[in-house]
């Protein structure tokens, strides 16, 4: 007798890292317009409207932080939960650190992705292990950290 062991990841699933990342761009596409719309930037001195080239610019900072954190979340997903636990919290401090450069969009990115990854873990073991908990509250600190920059930085 013989045992398969598959470390693919089912269809349904594999679209949940992409729907984290595309919550954490909506999240920081709304931040960034909230600010300018209604007058909360601190640098908003009655400046003209933002060019289509800057928002294109926007765009592409969003796929490219989208695309490694996608990525390594379909990674893990086909692995222990471990792992998955483990890569939450790398991207929760990624998104940390790159607070520093909120109007890049990264850390709302890495930490929609970090927090699903987290709760992900929960899921599979049914409990949040020391190392998702404390992936999921940085992702969480990292992730309003960055929104109140949006809107008032």
């Amino acid at each position: 007798m013989s045992t398969i062991t598959s470390s693919s990841v089912p269809r349904a699933e594999s679209l949940r890292p992409a729907l984290a990342a595309a919550v954490g761009a909506a999240t920081f596409a709304a931040s960034m317009v909230s600010g300018v719309v209604f007058g909360l930037n601190a640098d908003q001195g009655g400046s003209p409207p933002t060019p289509a080239s800057e928002i294109a610019v926007y765009a592409l900072l969003m796929v490219v932080a989208a695309v490694p954190a996608v990525w390594l979340a379909l990674r893990v997903l086909g692995g222990p939960p471990r792992r998955v636990a483990g890569t939450a919290l790398g991207l929760s401090l990624a998104s940390a650190v790159t607070v520093v450069g909120f109007w890049s969009g990264w850390p709302h990115v890495f930490a929609a992705v970090a927090a699903y990854l987290a709760v992900e873990h929960r899921r599979r073991v049914g409990s949040f292990s020391a190392t998702a908990l404390v992936a999921l509250a940085l992702a969480a600190v990292a992730f309003l950290a960055a929104t109140y920059l949006c809107l008032f930085g």
